[in-house]
């Protein structure tokens, strides 16, 4: 079984913000913890995600919306 759940981690204790259906209590499980990254992230975070086709790809596309921009629209 596979269940995203949310938590804070005090004095050294997952503790669950909501309860956890379909676990017994004292049950042996598996976390894997993702802690909030800074707001907005960082280059680090990006890097590497994206192929260098998919980055080329995805950069003809933004060249291409930016040019249907008509400035004096703003």
């Amino acid at each position: 079984m596979v269940k995203l759940v949310s938590a804070v981690y005090e004095n050294g204790v997952f503790r669950p913000l909501e309860a956890v259906e379909g676990i017994p209590d004292k049950s042996a499980v598996r976390l894997r913890v993702e802690a909030p990254s800074p707001a907005g992230g960082t280059l680090d975070e990006f890097s590497g995600r994206w192929t260098a086709e998919e980055a080329d790809e995805v950069g003809a596309i933004i060249e291409r919306e930016f040019g249907r921009v008509d400035p004096s629209e703003w």
